[in-house]
Parts: C-alpha cells; structure tokens; sequence
C-alpha cells in the first residue's frame, strides 16, 4: 500500500462546511443534583473493591510463602540423604523385583548354560536313534523329526545364536525356554525351545512347540476347507463380526496368526463357554497377545478364515494333560 493510501485512512474524511455546527470534541456529561449521592455510591463500591484486593493479595501471598518453604524444605532433604544414608543411591533405585512363583516339582531346573546346551544339542541331532534323548516327541517319530531339521536348515540356514529366556511356566507345567535364531535369507527366523522335565528329570525339547505343529497342516485347514483342527498361534482380542457370528452379544471375538502363514484368522467363542472364561483368564494380565494351542471348528456359513473356538488345549504350545480350559 503506498504512502497517501496509509494517510487517508487514518485521517477523518470529514471536513466541515459552511452552517455546520461547532466541532466542540469530547463534551463533559453535565452533573446534575444527585451526583453527592452518585459519589457516595462509587467511594463505598471502591472502598469495597479494594477491601476485596488487600484479601486476595494476601491470601495468595500467604500460599506462596507455604509453597516457598516447602521447595527449601525438599531441596535441603535431598542434599542431607547421602550423607545421613550413605548406602542409598537416589539416582538408580529401582521397583521391587518381580517373584515369579514357580511350579512346584521334585526335578530342579536346569541352569542357563545347561538350558542352552541342552537345545544346542536337540536342534543340531541328526542322529534317529539319539532323537528321544534330545525331544520330548509325542507321535512323531524319531525319522520325522530328523527330516523337519533338516528341512527347517536347508530353509533358513544355519543357527546364528541361542537366547536363554529363563522359565517360562505354564498350565502346571515346569518349562524353561531358550531362543533359537537361525540366520535367514532375508531376515532372521526365531523358533521357541521348551524344555520339559520327563517323568525321570531328563529336560528335553518338545518338538511339537518347536515345530509350531499343526494338525491337519495350515494348507488342509485354509485351501482345502478343513471342518476341524488344532493349531498352535498368536492370539489378541479382535472386534470383526459379520455371517454366523454377528451377535457380539453371543460371540467373542479374537485375532489369530502364525509365523508360518501370511493371514490373519478369525476364532469365536461362545459367550460364558468353558473355552470363552479360560481365554478371558489368558488375558487377565492385559497382554495384548498371547501364544496359545486352540482346538477350531468351522461353522455353516462362516468365512473362509472365520473359525469357532471349540477349546483352549493350551495357554502356550507345549500341550498338558488335562487340557488348559478344562483345569479350574
């Protein structure tokens, strides 16, 4: 905007003709007889007003003074402990320690070192006739688990490092689990080594866990259209309803994937079954996802990935007897 357009818009485009009246500016109201009583009115609302003020400054200044003091108080505290309490370090004390109430059993666990070199030996056992002294292998035979290490070697390669993960109890069962990482093509590949004591003390893998077994296989229960089966996953809360499982009133819902597959599932449970209160238990530590070994059915009309959660075998993937929604 130039100069002349700044001035004309700060100065009164009026200007006075001939006839108009006097331009007398700002004209004092006149008083008239009441303005005594006017005066009396407006010195007692003041004396008021300021009556007001005086209390409030002093009642925040009487809080400030409290607030002052006890900054100095806390300030003069905290440079006494170390010398009153040598033996406290205020900079690194930490929460109590979580105790972790362990499952009762007359075998004593293995120690790191021997957790770790015990799955070192399971995982690199080529051997048939020395398989069951490294898996704890339920119906598989000693043949079958040789060929899936072989298999799983050939796959990702070679193990790169094992991780001990301390124990890891379950569903009355006395587990220490230890990290297998073999290196990958692309990325790492994890499986999960648990350890089980036998009924003579003798801790061994169990392959069924460590093989993420599913039965019938991932490719029956997806691309075949399996009724049934039992699969060992990760599980979170989920809130997808639609076909036969509409109702959240009667359903719950959960999200359901494997490292093995590529999608994500969908398992229902009817509200207040057996299966439905042990899931809730499941969760009651507010995890957000949770391994777990489910028994699944499809319902008529249902999605491809939708299934019925028929029961909970496990809360991890090493099965126990009697199953896990059938032991409270």
């Amino acid at each position: 905007m130039k100069l002349p357009d700044i001035k004309r818009g700060i100065i009164s485009p009026h200007r006075r003709q001939e006839g108009d009246a006097p331009d007398l500016g700002r004209v004092g109201r006149v008083r008239d007889g009441d303005s005594a009583a006017g005066d009396a009115r407006t010195q007692s609302r003041r004396a008021r007003g300021a009556a007001a003020r005086k209390r409030s400054i002093l009642v925040w200044s009487v809080w400030l003074g409290l607030g002052t003091m006890a900054l100095i108080v806390l300030a003069i505290s905290l440079w006494l402990v170390p010398y009153l309490f040598p033996e406290i370090d205020i900079k690194n004390i930490a929460p109590p320690p979580e105790v972790k109430v362990r499952v009762e059993s007359k075998f004593p666990s293995p120690t790191r070192d021997e957790a770790v070199d015990k799955a070192t030996r399971a995982v690199t056992e080529r051997d048939p006739e020395k398989i069951a002294t490294r898996f704890r292998m339920g119906a598989t035979t000693p043949a079958e688990v040789v060929d899936f290490l072989k298999t799983e070697e050939a796959r990702d390669g070679p193990v790169d490092h094992y991780d001990w993960l301390s124990s890891m109890d379950s569903d009355g069962l006395l587990m220490e689990g230890v990290l297998v990482v073999y290196k990958g093509k692309e990325k790492p590949v994890e499986r999960l080594a648990f350890l089980t004591p036998d009924e003579k003390g003798d801790w061994k893998v169990d392959f069924a866990a460590y093989a993420r077994t599913v039965s019938p296989s991932w490719n029956e229960l997806l691309e075949k259209g399996a009724d049934h089966g039992i699969v060992r996953i990760f599980l979170g809360r989920d809130v997808y309803y639609n076909g036969p499982f509409s109702d959240e009133n009667l359903w719950t819902c959960y999200g359901m994937a494997s490292p093995d597959m590529d999608v994500l599932l969908r398992g229902y449970c009817k509200v207040g079954s057996p299966q439905a209160e042990a899931l809730v238990r499941l969760f009651s530590d507010e995890r957000r996802v949770s391994r777990a070994t489910l028994e699944l059915q499809r319902v008529k009309d249902g999605g491809e990935r939708q299934f019925e959660i028929t029961k909970l075998l496990a809360q991890d993937w090493v099965l126990p007897d009697p199953p896990a929604d059938s032991q409270h």
